[in-house]
């Protein structure tokens, strides 16, 4: 696990922006903005409320 980890942390390093997809109020907005402060990457959050919503906007692209 610790590889991928790694290869993770090098790819983020690489990009501008990183898309997140998960639960509503999951992550605090606060730790995303010092996220992004920190890394100068520009994170994307989208959220979701059901497994339904999630498959759908998955399977959408």
């Amino acid at each position: 696990m610790g590889k991928a980890l790694l290869a993770l942390a090098a790819r983020l390093a690489a990009a501008d922006e990183v898309r997140v997809y998960n639960w509503t109020d999951y992550i605090d907005p606060a730790v995303l903005r010092q996220f992004e402060q920190e890394t100068g990457t520009r994170v994307i959050y989208d959220t979701y409320d059901s497994n339904e919503v999630l498959e759908a906007k998955l399977l959408a692209g």
